[in-house]
């Protein structure tokens, strides 16, 4: 091999690692040489035999760059010993012996081949970025481990790994490498004032940069808006050459990026965090970071994904300024302050925590197994499992959480669950091809959105050579998967799409307001306010962005025959729902709803009701409008107040009480008590407290009298009402009445002290305290030097544990 580089020094201990253990950590610094140097020194180790290596890379070009790097130094043409395989693009042979694939590609061969056969070792390369498909390739991986391969190993590689937590889940040693030595300059570069916006901010810095430094200059932005808006302001410079990079780009254009500069001129790469790592490229001497990215945030809620904007970690900050110094002495410009730096979060947040989870949850339908059988780096949240579970559920493809015939016929195609469910829909109303290449299109965003009616954007780019290079050999895989070829329905768009975005099926709110839309979800969107969409009455959305408000960016007009035709061939897509409404009078109005989510699809005013139709009415309002509709006198107040006392003492041995724990339960305690209620007046002479004593059985309803009671007697012989309105609950009582009491009156046997209110003959608080026998010792006679004057009539005896208790003036005692 050609340069000595960092990681050379540590591939000995590397083998030996790999040698000896099953799964090794390589924390190597930027400029290490790890991504091209280690897998070509690991392909003569003993274990490896004739089995391939297989390298994740985060993202194409850093794949396909890597690929043709460590080819050359073998002498060879990528596919050969050194292939890569990326989405629409595949280098490889029978001889190629180490694979660089992306991380979607690795979960597909997974899916294809679970014991990874002829695969010795997984490589996990930059894998502190923490994609969701990288945290599932791991997941997957250390399953194959345990039950499929048992001599696989696995190798995770990057700068700025949480290697603490990683050695542990992986029983893994680590093995660390230095970076290449040249120091990097870092210059901290605040905006002006709060006005000043991030494209100015930027180029002004740039200018700095041009007069100060040599070389060119890798500027990291948080989106491609934001690259747009600061080449604007760039162009024209003399002797500059501004170019983008993004994920979006030609593989062309990524491609004229890495050419080196034209003589006499110096380069502006306006980049996003594509270029953070794995990518080294020639003549960058300085990295402008902006420190910000962008990131789908899901909102379960909603079901909608938020393009949100945010300060990067410390780790991303650590391999942006790693650019500069890859080649040479280099300086790094951040476009903030330090002391911010300093708070930001020490790693990235994995992309698992935070978005849509319907394409891991589709791919664990298809492994077989439950998230919760696979081990995590960091697991997959409940609410993002369970919403990505109930959009399975509505595509078809579970039913009672088991997999239906329509799932183990898509689940092969090897894409998203919409656009396999669309493809199958497609297949099945005819129009197969054409189903096929929307699903194309939709896995191209940058395409998808030069116009945001889709159906037009199709027969426009259909007449463009991107189409053939992009979008029809996609289609014509999936056509041979299928067996299907030409069209034998009228191409129907909207139909489609409905298959593959049931839940984003949106009709407009009114005429009046025709930009405003709500969602089958229950969510509500808008149109852009030049959209030529508005007004329209239905709309299938197939990209809707969450936010303030919720915008959708991608649609088509969805006629009633489509319509009608959706919901023909999805008979469980629409629900039989009694929708109430009550006057100011307490009258019901009701009619019979068809719904297809939260959309009225039909309605019939209903003038019979029965009993169960009431029962579900009242149920239904009760969930809607909250508990508070009944008459929660005192009685029932404390009453529950009890209760949720005793199941905060012993969890698990009384009823949940709680708004949400009683509105489970409505059938159980306040049905029965419904009936023969006919309007609002009638409901509020239900009598709640007898309603929830309902929730109890013999035994629990003496054990509750029993440990908290409602009333207390005093010394004096007063029985006293507890108060359990507050914690701990309250006893108000008059001062004389607890005359001669020793201890502290309490409940749960003992274990709850109340707090007392000791009351003057006007009942006033003269003591709050929780020790009573304190409050005799020191401060009964302050109290009685105060009171005893203002209240002559009552006693006030210098020694109150001798005097009789009393609720009496000292004349009628």
């Amino acid at each position: 091999m050609s340069t000595v580089l960092p990681i050379d020094s540590v591939l000995d201990e590397l083998r030996h690692s790999l040698s000896d253990s099953l799964n090794t950590l390589l924390i190597a610094e930027p400029g290490a040489g790890k991504t091209t140097r280690v897998p070509l020194a690991l392909l003569e180790t003993p274990w490896l035999g004739r089995r391939r290596i297989l390298m994740l890379e985060p993202r194409r070009i850093a794949a396909r760059n890597a690929a043709t790097f460590m080819a050359s130094q073998l002498g060879e043409a990528p596919g050969q010993t050194v292939g890569y395989r990326i989405r629409g693009e595949q280098k490889t042979s029978a001889a190629t012996r180490i694979e660089v694939v992306t991380e979607g590609i690795l979960t597909r061969m997974l899916q294809d081949d679970p014991e990874l056969s002829d695969v010795a070792l997984v490589i996990f390369d930059e894998f502190h970025e923490r994609h969701l498909n990288s945290d599932l390739g791991l997941a997957l991986c250390l399953q194959c481990q345990q039950i499929f391969n048992p001599e696989l190993r696995l190798l995770i590689m990057s700068a700025t790994l949480d290697e603490e937590q990683l050695a542990t889940m992986l029983n893994a040693p680590v093995v660390r490498s230095e970076g290449r030595h040249w120091p990097v300059t870092l210059h901290y570069r605040s905006a002006r004032d709060a006005n000043e916006r991030l494209a100015s901010h930027a180029a002004r810095v740039a200018g700095e940069a041009l007069r100060e430094t040599d070389g060119d200059i890798l500027m990291f932005l948080p989106g491609t808006g934001d690259i747009q808006r600061t080449a604007q302001l760039l162009e024209g410079l003399p002797h500059v050459l501004v170019l983008p990079l993004h994920g979006q780009l030609s593989d062309k254009d990524q491609k004229r990026v890495l050419a080196p500069a034209p003589e006499g001129q110096r380069k502006i790469i306006l980049a996003t965090n594509i270029a953070e790592s794995s990518l080294t490229i020639d003549g960058v001497r300085t990295v402008i970071d902006s420190t910000l990215e962008r990131r789908m945030v899901f909102r379960p809620g909603s079901g909608l994904s938020e393009l949100v904007t945010q300060g990067i970690s410390q780790a991303s900050a650590t391999q942006r300024m790693g650019r500069a110094g890859r080649q040479a002495p280099g300086v790094c410009y951040r476009l903030c302050s330090e002391s911010s730096m300093s708070q930001r979060p020490a790693h990235i947040r994995a992309e698992i925590s935070e978005c849509d989870l319907l394409p891991l949850s589709t791919e664990l339908l298809q492994w077989g197994t439950d998230a919760d059988e696979l081990s995590w780096l960091t697991p997959p949240p409940p609410a993002n499992l369970s919403q990505a579970s109930d959009q399975l559920a509505r595509l078809g493809f579970i039913n009672d959480r088991q997999m239906t015939d329509l799932a183990r016929e898509a689940l092969p195609l090897g894409t998203d669950a919409r656009l396999a469910a669309m493809m199958i829909a497609g297949k099945r109303l005819g129009m197969g091809q054409t189903a096929t290449e929307l699903a194309a299109l939709l896995q191209d965003p940058a395409l998808l959105r030069q116009r945001d009616d889709i159906s037009l954007v199709m027969p426009a780019l259909r007449q463009q050579a991107i189409w053939q290079k992009r979008i029809a050999p996609l289609a014509r895989r999936w056509q041979q998967q299928m067996k299907v070829s030409q069209d034998t329905s009228t191409p129907d768009i909207a139909l489609l799409l409905a298959c593959a975005f049931p839940e984003r099926i949106a009709r407009v709110r009114s005429q009046t307001q025709p930009d405003r839309y709500l969602l089958a979800s229950g969510a509500g969107a808008e149109l852009a306010e030049n959209s030529a969409l508005r007004g329209e009455e239905w709309l299938v959305c197939a990209e809707v962005t969450a936010g303030q408000p919720h915008r959708i960016r991608v649609a088509t007009p969805l006629s009633a025959s489509s319509l009608e035709t959706y919901i023909d061939g999805m008979q469980t897509s629409t629900t039989e729902h009694v929708d109430i409404r009550w006057t100011e009078s307490g009258q019901l109005l009701a009619e019979k709803q068809t719904r297809l989510g939260a959309l009225v699809l039909h309605r019939k005013r209903i003038t019979d009701l029965t009993n169960d139709d009431w029962l579900s009415a009242w149920s239904e309002l009760l969930r809607k409008e909250g508990l508070t509709l009944l008459n929660w006198d005192d009685r029932a107040l404390q009453l529950r107040a009890r209760l949720a006392l005793a199941a905060e003492d012993a969890p698990g041995q009384w009823p949940d009480v709680s708004d949400s724990g009683l509105l489970s339960r409505l059938d159980e305690w306040l049905e029965p008590y419904l009936t023969g209620v006919r309007n609002l007046r009638a409901l509020q002479k239900v009598p709640v407290k007898e309603a929830l004593l309902s929730l109890l059985d013999w035994d629990q309803q003496q054990s509750l009298k029993a440990s908290l009671p409602t009333h207390l007697t005093v010394p004096s012989g007063s029985s006293i009402q507890i108060d359990y309105s507050t914690t701990p609950p309250v006893l108000a009582v008059k001062l004389q009445e607890m005359f001669g009491y020793e201890g502290q009156p309490s409940v749960l046997n003992g274990r709850l002290p109340l707090m007392l209110h000791l009351l003057s003959p006007a009942r006033r608080p003269l003591q709050v305290t929780q020790d009573l026998p304190h409050f005799w010792r020191n401060t009964y006679a302050d109290v009685r030097k105060d009171m005893r004057g203002r209240y002559p009539k009552h006693p006030w005896p210098e020694d109150p544990m001798a005097a009789e208790a009393t609720r009496y003036t000292k004349r009628r005692t």
